[in-house]
């Protein structure tokens, strides 16, 4: 009697299904509004709030309650592809009495910016599906039946698009669920224009910035739809998710078709997690179980070219040349597309720069004057016959300057920033500081600023008013990514690459406010840190030892410029070049004595340095 009663179930779901056929291609809805697959509630989904890709295997039981109900299995791959662009994709079948649902679908979405708090999102998801008979169901059901052994395939693709607006925290706009379905069978319209389905989405999201512990990136959101499918009935459903990045997620949602939901995710480690949401509605009960994997978050950086320095062999006219003014390359019609073309003309401006100070020299040069060095011992350096002298040297001290000016609150005027990153959204931005937060080897404090003329954030570790500055800042971290390496059996050694990803740092010159020079400032001390060693293995040509070095140059003249100036302030300075690289690095201290070095470090070499210093132990 009960298999009777089974059977006649599932011949009622498959001719209710036959029915039906032109509306219903899937059980997306709402339920399947879980953490890492919501481009199949609403296709825009994949590219809003969302920085991160992951693989899911989803199984769905519904009317548990009876033999041989109807089944859902689902694999999507989804995610962020770009910064501004996310896509996925999905294979699935489903099970509905004696009838099969095998299909595909693919989703695209694009986020465009309109202005500094909104933005326009552009999404769909383009479904193949195909309906057939399993005949060995047909047979055990009921194979006299002629609507059932009679029918044939029926392939259909349905075009699904949606558009977003996003302001804030919150993310409105409509789904068109069936706009295009076309029966590939018959050459025609599953549906009329007058049977369409459509749909409205609103959703809320919210950071819990603050948050620390099990807390820490914790985000709260909340999705309402309301669905007209035809002349059908108007529905409407909605679920809430609490997300906890360290532990799972957590969601109950209501659906006015499928009844109310619940559902409990755990992260079993920090890519793997595991998903389960019940369902209750009036007809029985339905379950469902997904397996998702992630793939970790992505800052989108883009890859910038690396600055080359050639020789350059210049044969000097007898005439007296003609000042070059050079132009600032200012066109804001390619401030997205023309980074290389910056460089290069900031390549050629400094060029004509050099070209102007070194005739100068030639035509007023002073006699060569040598400074003995009082080192007891002395690396090997280059000829004082070869010192560059192309460089103006400066009569001002700053490193015995106990404070350091820094611009005002208002952010006005030009700076020169040493630039780690850049992005287009306030989101990344925030990821890639939490994540920096988060990581451990990381001492390197990152701050961001917005430039309003190239529409774009950029993350920075340093800003200074002078060129020059920024590019020795750079060239100097540049060395100790590349070279230095962390002394694991000593405490005061860290890890100067700031992280387990390789920064590629660049001056930028960034204008704020009320424009150059006339911004407000004020004068902020100098501290010095706490002594950390960095280690740089021995090479040919150098000796072992304690050296306090204040900068890296890859280029000469700065490096000469450097010394004389430390020197002409009774500074013992030197430096020593790296034979693999040809980097020059400066120091004002040499000492075979970790103790005397940590002591002339701690006491800003006897108050005549001010400025940064790093310990490099050469061994």
């Amino acid at each position: 009697m009960i298999k009777k009663i089974t059977l006649s179930v599932l011949v009622f779901f498959s001719v209710v299904t036959v029915f039906s056929q032109g509306q219903n291609y899937n059980s997306f809805t709402t339920r399947n509004f879980m953490k890492f697959n919501r481009f199949l509630t609403v296709p825009t989904f994949s590219a809003l709030r969302e920085n991160k890709t992951s693989i899911s295997a989803i199984v769905r039981n519904s009317f548990v309650d009876f033999e041989d109900a109807p089944r859902l299995y689902l694999g999507t791959y989804s995610g962020k592809m770009r910064e501004n662009v996310g896509a996925g994709i999905a294979i699935y079948q489903q099970e509905v009495g004696v009838f099969k649902d095998f299909g595909a679908l693919v989703n695209y979405a694009h986020k465009i910016k309109m202005s500094e708090s909104m933005d326009l999102t552009f999404g769909f998801n383009f479904l193949y599906s195909r309906r057939s008979a399993d005949a060995v169901k047909v047979n055990a059901s009921d194979p006299n039946d002629p609507l059932i052994a009679n029918f044939q395939d029926i392939p259909i693709v349905n075009f699904q698009p949606a558009v977003t607006l996003s302001f804030g925290k919150f993310d409105v706009g409509v789904f068109f669920e069936n706009l295009l379905d076309f029966n590939l069978k018959k050459n025609e319209l599953a549906t009329s224009f007058n049977e369409k389905t459509y749909s409205a989405h609103a959703m809320y999201t919210h950071e819990f910035t603050y948050a620390s512990g099990i807390f820490e990136g914790a985000d709260l959101r909340v999705l309402a739809l309301a669905r007209k499918p035809g002349q059908g009935d108007f529905g409407f459903g909605g679920t809430v998710i609490y997300d906890l990045p360290k532990a799972g997620w957590v969601k109950v949602g209501y659906d006015k078709q499928y009844g109310i939901s619940a559902g409990l995710g755990v992260n079993l480690s920090e890519n793997l997690a595991l998903g389960f949401t019940y369902e209750k509605g009036d007809f029985a009960a339905t379950n469902e179980v997904g397996l998702i994997y992630n793939f970790g978050e992505k800052s989108y950086r883009r890859r910038r070219p690396t600055r080359r320095t050639p020789s350059v062999n210049v044969s000097l006219p007898d005439r007296k040349p003609q000042a070059v003014e050079p132009k600032e390359y200012d066109n804001p019609e390619h401030n997205d597309l023309s980074d290389e073309i910056q460089r290069a003309q900031d390549s050629i401006n400094t060029l004509h720069k050099k070209l102007d100070e070194v005739l100068r020299l030639l035509k007023n040069q002073p006699p060569k004057t040598s400074t003995p060095n009082n080192n007891t011992t002395v690396v090997p350096t280059p000829n004082v016959d070869d010192k560059d002298t192309s460089l103006r040297r400066r009569s001002n001290k700053p490193w015995r300057q106990k404070t350091i000016t820094r611009s005002g609150a208002s952010g006005g005027g030009t700076m020169y920033y040493v630039v780690a990153d850049r992005f287009k959204s306030i989101d990344n931005v925030q990821a890639f500081m939490n994540r920096m937060k988060r990581n451990k080897n990381n001492d390197i404090d990152y701050k961001y600023v917005f430039d309003p003329s190239r529409k774009n954030y950029y993350v920075y570790i340093d800003r200074f008013v002078k060129k020059e500055d920024a590019e020795e800042k750079v060239d100097e971290f540049k060395e100790k990514n590349r070279l230095f390496e962390s002394d694991t059996k000593d405490d005061s050694t860290i890890n100067v690459k700031g992280g387990t990803k390789k920064q590629n740092l660049y001056a930028l010159k960034i204008t704020l406010g009320r424009g150059e020079g006339t911004s407000d400032s004020y004068q902020e001390p100098k501290v010095r840190k706490p002594a950390r060693i960095a280690v740089m293995r021995k090479a040919e040509g150098l000796e072992e030892g304690y050296y306090l070095q204040t900068v890296v140059n890859s280029k000469k003249p700065l490096a000469d410029r450097n010394v004389d100036e430390l020197r002409n302030d009774d500074i013992n300075a030197d430096y020593f070049v790296n034979p693999k690289t040809g980097y020059m690095h400066i120091y004002i201290f040499k000492t075979k004595d970790r103790n005397e070095a940590l002591k002339m470090y701690n006491s800003n070499l006897n108050g005549a340095y001010y400025d940064p210093i790093t310990i490099v132990h050469i061994k």
